[in-house]
């Protein structure tokens, strides 16, 4: 019965700490090739802020940087490594993102969607990591 309990505490510490390392595997810089959507390269910062919800995994922050349609800021929960979130752009347009790593949270690649509030769908851009924070 020791052995069992022992075996099953271990394998929830490493399921546990495996969760928290992926977390911290999707943070840092990434960066759109120039040109897509024609326009010039985009750079998202994909940022936890620190805090567990009830539902979802963590709470992150998306600030992208670059021309016209490049700025804006998004606050959102991941389930899973996928991340939806309420956007802001710079001039004060309101919408939606979803966020998501296909080829999982060790991946360079993040596909980041961007959505009207009606639902329709904006704009669709792939982003390379760059630096880790």
């Amino acid at each position: 019965m020791k052995k069992l309990f022992s075996t099953l505490l271990i394998s929830g510490s490493a399921l546990l700490s495996a969760n928290v390392m992926a977390q911290s595997m999707i943070e840092g810089v990434y960066m759109s090739a120039a040109g897509d959507n024609g326009r010039g390269a985009c750079t998202v910062e994909v940022k936890s802020m620190g805090k567990s919800p009830k539902y979802g995994d963590e709470v992150y922050a998306l600030t992208s940087h670059g021309e016209g349609a490049c700025e804006w800021t998004a606050v959102g929960l991941s389930k899973n490594f996928n991340i939806s979130a309420g956007l802001v752009s710079s001039g004060g347009h309101a919408g939606y993102i979803n966020a998501k790593w296909p080829f999982g949270p060790g991946g360079a690649r993040l596909e980041v969607t961007t959505f009207d509030p009606d639902g329709s769908e904006r704009t669709q851009v792939a982003f390379t990591k760059v630096d880790s924070k």
